[in-house]
């Protein structure tokens, strides 16, 4: 799985998630989001590397 294919899974998953509790606050939101932010920053920083070499 691609980290793009990752980001869209957990985007999925947290508007799910959001559906059902409601609550920025919630654990299981809070944890899902940590992982998206972790991907996002990620894939940032490739794009970011890529750049600098071209």
């Amino acid at each position: 799985m691609t980290i793009e294919e990752k980001i869209n899974e957990l985007r999925k998953q947290l508007v799910e998630t959001m559906g059902m509790k409601w609550k920025f606050t919630d654990e299981e939101v809070v944890r899902i989001s940590q992982q998206l932010d972790a991907y996002i920053v990620e894939i940032q920083s490739r794009r970011d590397e890529k750049g600098k070499t071209n």
